[in-house]
């Protein structure tokens, strides 16, 4: 896709800590602006030999195109960053560090922003660590990029950021509290993201979100918020959330909402759903289309206010969730849910998931249509109890399960909880120690021998030689092959693995190999 360019609307960036008596911003033609807040003298030009000594005197630049800020490694800036300037194509804006040692670290001491990059674009940020513990409980952000009545901004890199305390409160949204927070905000121009990529950073110890995208141009019936005089249904394009670690989140894991053909991959997520008194998810999209959630790992979801690892949620079509990592979540697996919307052509295939509680697949008050399960590997171990399927309706859910693997073994249960009695229809499943299923013609309850069910993921989980699933599936179209790189066959093997029997004892193969998306 061409990259998508518009005049840069005038900017207008408030020095958001700068004291009342700040000058007026000046212009300034130098192409590296350079930061120590730990220099002395008075002396500062913004040279490496006579460094700017606050952000508030960044903050008060008009930047030349394609400028550079550069923060001195192993020193801490206290306040807001919110830099008045752009880039270009070949000429992006970069923020970033100098010298030699630890990341330098922007403290927002309790003010909303810790980096805001607002009405901005070809901008690229990379190693800082950004934190803000002050005045714990307050609306804030670790970083914040935003676009309020702008049009269409392009080109934005967030890589290598260590974000952490960002001590928030219990909101989330547009304006909510998070990590990072992809804003899209105002009424009057239509205004979306585009190319995006948030790859490489770590995300710990945040209130509410960790990587959240938002925008008030979101309006289309297909979801219980709609506002038919709101802003209309604007999606951000070309937006990558790749590589990230998370751990420590009050709430949400990653959050897409009003894009489409976004990609979340090679993800890791651990403990959320910590502190919020809201209901929250591991990742999930939100009246978003065509949204590939690939290779993610999560875990540690805490309580059942969702606590789920993944989630189809309302206003979606087109989503995929294929090749993930789910285990030891309080909630459970997968949550498809749609209230008072619509949601549609879903497919969550070639899965893995080892102890999780409560439920495997839930389903919310409303109805929703073509939600298609197959290939996952399910397996419930000691002292574990789940609903395997737990419909909390009588509305009607068109469900298909195909070709997956259920295991419960000792202690526990694990059972269907079904209300409608056409929604859900199983086809091709091996399903052991499990109560209450419906129908499911050419499925089995024979041990499908899997590999050490205690082992490291996705490694194990596997099928042995002689397995009785290996052949035993029937076709479905769309992956080409699992979540070990192993092609699919014809008849393909029931669950998560494609490949042939494992001898032996078993060993972790690495993981699959991307998929294209053009």
């Amino acid at each position: 896709m061409t990259a998508v360019i518009v005049a840069t609307a005038a900017l207008s960036l408030p020095a958001l800590s700068a004291p009342a008596s700040a000058a007026a911003p000046h212009a300034s033609s130098r192409a590296v602006q350079y930061v120590d807040c730990s220099a002395t003298g008075s002396r500062q030009t913004g040279s490496v030999t006579a460094p700017w000594q606050s952000l508030d005197q960044v903050n008060r630049l008009e930047l030349t195109t394609g400028s550079q800020i550069r923060l001195r490694r192993s020193t801490r800036c206290t306040g807001t960053l919110a830099p008045d300037g752009s880039g270009a194509p070949g000429r992006p804006m970069v923020i970033g560090a100098y010298g030699t040692g630890a990341k330098p670290v922007i403290d927002g001491g309790g003010n909303p922003e810790t980096l805001l990059l607002k009405n901005t674009q070809w901008v690229e940020a990379s190693d800082l660590s950004i934190t803000n513990s002050g005045n714990p409980g307050g609306n804030k952000r670790g970083v914040r990029v935003q676009l309020e009545d702008y049009g269409t901004g392009t080109h934005y890199r967030l890589t290598g950021l260590d974000i952490h305390d960002i001590r928030g409160d219990d909101t989330k949204g547009t304006t909510g509290s998070a990590g990072i927070l992809f804003s899209v905000t105002g009424s009057a121009t239509p205004t979306r993201f585009d190319d995006v990529e948030v790859s490489g950073n770590t995300v710990t110890g945040v209130d509410r979100e960790g990587i959240y995208f938002g925008s008030t141009w979101n309006n289309r019936p297909v979801h219980g918020d709609y506002d038919p005089d709101g802003p209309a249904y604007l999606p951000s394009t070309r937006v990558v959330v790749r590589g990230n670690t998370l751990k420590d989140l009050a709430g949400d894991g990653i959050v897409m909402t009003a894009t489409d053909g976004a990609l979340v991959e090679h993800n890791r997520l651990d403990g959320f759903q910590r502190r919020s008194a809201g209901y929250n998810a591991g990742m999930w999209p939100w009246n978003a289309d065509n949204t590939l959630f690939q290779y993610n790992e999560v875990s540690g979801g805490e309580t059942t206010r969702d606590g789920m690892a993944y989630d189809v949620d309302e206003g979606t079509f087109g989503t995929v969730f294929q090749y993930n990592v789910s285990h030891d979540n309080a909630g459970g697996f997968f949550l498809v849910c749609t209230a008072t919307g619509t949601l549609s052509d879903a497919v969550i295939r070639y899965n893995v998931s080892r102890d999780d509680h409560y439920r495997g697949i839930e389903t919310c008050s409303g109805s929703f249509d073509d939600v298609r399960a197959h290939n996952n590997t399910v397996y419930i171990g000691e002292g574990i109890s789940q609903t395997v399927v737990n419909e909390n309706t009588d509305k009607h859910h068109g469900l298909t399960l195909t070709n997956n693997i259920v295991v419960k073994e000792g202690t526990g249960t694990a059972t269907f909880a079904l209300r409608d009695s056409t929604g859900v229809s199983l086809s091709h499943n091996t399903l052991v120690g499990v109560t209450g299923a419906p129908a499911d013609p050419g499925g089995s309850t024979a041990d499908p021998l899997l590999t050490d069910r205690t082992g490291a993921l996705p490694g194990g989980l596997r099928l042995r030689q002689g397995s009785p699933a290996i052949g035993a599936g029937t076709p479905v179209p769309g992956a080409g092959h699992d979540l070990y790189g192993n092609a699919v066959t014809d008849p393909p093997n029931v669950g998560a693995y494609a490949g042939p029997g494992v001898a032996g004892p078993d060993t972790p193969r690495p993981g699959g190999v991307p998929v294209d998306r053009t």
